[in-house]
């Protein structure tokens, strides 16, 4: 190989040091390397594990709070239901005892109107055959029985204005 110019010694000494590079950067640089590699995919795919539990802990304290607001939206809507019901209930007996009350006051407004109503036609019963008295003897010229005249006004008067009444 001396023809071509290579000294086999150096040629041999060269692969010698490429082979001692080789080993030295296997051993020096591509295991730690490798093995820093390996170490942080591992890291990585623990920390993806971890986001994913995570993740699954946040969904079902998700699911768990929105079914908690939704139970406490149907108590909440129950109790206003409740107080609607309650207040319409207090609201109707309210409306049923003023209903009574104004029953009762027009009851007795009628009652008072009747006895007004009698109290006046037993006054114009008296102030009728007092007149009736003095037209019927005015009319025949000499004075009439009163005694017997004031019973057939008064039952002629009773009859009529019973029939009123």
């Amino acid at each position: 190989m001396e023809k071509l110019g290579i000294n086999v010694y150096l040629l041999g000494l060269q692969i010698l040091h490429f082979v001692l590079l080789l080993v030295l950067l296997r051993a020096l640089l591509y295991k730690p390397i490798l093995g820093f590699m390996q170490k942080r995919t591992e890291q990585i795919r623990s920390s993806m594990a971890e986001a994913d539990k995570v993740r699954q802990q946040a969904a079902a304290e998700r699911a768990t709070l929105e079914s908690q607001i939704a139970e406490e939206r149907r108590t909440s809507q129950d109790r206003l239901r409740q107080a609607v019901a309650r207040g319409e209930e207090a609201a109707d007996r309210r409306l049923a005892e003023a209903t009574a009350e104004a029953e009762q006051l027009l009851a007795r407004a009628r009652a008072e109107a009747e006895q007004t109503r009698a109290q006046a036609l037993a006054g114009m019963q008296n102030d009728i055959a007092e007149l009736a008295l003095l037209a019927a003897g005015k009319v025949l010229g000499e004075a009439i029985d009163a005694g017997k005249h004031r019973k057939l006004v008064d039952g002629f008067l009773s009859q009529k204005l019973g029939e009123l009444a």
